[in-house]
């Protein structure tokens, strides 16, 4: 029953992201035609865009398949194996303790298997959802092309649901820059220093890694399968690279997802962390254990702060 609710979930979740590649195809298509006259020739941008969606469609419903004979072939393996772990019962005849773990040793070769595939499917989910993102308006920030807070939540929540029943764990940053322009009204200065911070995190993120723009200057990095150590040393990079190509202060509060946490206290507890580095002069980051925030990599010896 395992599997075959996890394959209904992961159907489920196939579904939402090629009807959200419909919707925003949909979309582009109407803005399209009603911003060119009737007669003109097919935008050719367009056309490779509808190339991609049904490229995405079709990875999908591969993975969907795949996934689907893989489940139904480990069925048919543990149906098999408790066949023969009934027949040991009914046998006293032999050695029912090397029986047993013979039997074990049999069934563990294609658990690992799934396991793996498993693993690696999530991935390639994670992936096509990705790039569906790209055609929804509402899922990227138009002023610096990463995803927006409305998709970052949404990824949020699927990962926090996870790791409640323990399948999955993670990690997030929240960081932010104060951007520096010769005049103080020059927002296309401002806006060049926010693009460029945005590059960074992406060129610093790991291809799993989602960069989100969580407000004006600030920007969620979360990180699936991570630990608070694993962000704490990507907030050293990016901190190191800041430094290099950018002129304002750099800031980032860090915290790891605790089971049972909602999301909007998970968010609360990455924005205290990064008002306590904002307002110290120890250093610029600073993470958050659940229980205590205390800065990282600092001259601070045994100093945690709270709020």
């Amino acid at each position: 029953m395992m599997f075959v609710s996890l394959l209904e979930n992961v159907s489920w979740y196939v579904a939402d992201t090629v009807a959200l590649a419909a919707v925003a195809l949909i979309g582009y298509l109407f803005g399209s035609r009603t911003s060119k006259p009737a007669d003109s020739r097919p935008d050719e941008k367009l056309v490779l865009e509808l190339s991609r969606t049904v490229q995405i469609a079709n990875e999908l419903r591969l993975i969907t398949q795949r996934l689907r004979q893989d489940v139904a072939l480990h069925q048919s393996s543990i149906l098999q194996f408790e066949s023969r772990v009934k027949n040991l019962r009914a046998d006293e005849s032999g050695d029912i303790g090397l029986d047993l773990s013979s039997e074990a040793e049999a069934m563990l070769a294609p658990t690992l298997k799934l396991a793996t595939k498993l693993s690696l499917t999530y991935d390639q989910i994670r992936k096509q959802s990705s790039l569906l993102s790209n055609f929804a308006d509402s899922h990227s920030d138009p002023e610096t092309g990463v995803l927006s807070r409305k998709a970052m939540e949404e990824h949020l929540k699927v990962l926090a649901s996870q790791y409640q029943e323990g399948k999955l764990r993670f990690a997030l940053g929240l960081f932010r820059i104060d951007c520096d322009a010769p005049v103080p009204a020059d927002n296309y200065a401002i806006q060049d220093q926010l693009q460029n911070f945005a590059q960074i995190l992406e060129r610093c993120a790991q291809e799993n890694d989602l960069v989100a723009r969580f407000s004006k200057n600030e920007f969620i990095v979360l990180m699936p399968e991570a630990t608070m150590a694993s962000v704490s040393m990507f907030g050293e990079t990016v901190q190191k690279q800041v430094e290099i190509e950018h002129n304002g202060a750099f800031y980032g509060g860090i915290v790891e997802g605790v089971c049972g946490e909602s999301v909007e206290r998970l968010l609360s507890r990455a924005d205290s962390a990064l008002y306590s580095a904002r307002v110290s002069e120890n250093g610029s980051l600073y993470q958050h254990t659940g229980k205590t925030i205390r800065p990282l990599g600092l001259s601070v010896m045994g100093k945690t702060l709270a709020r």
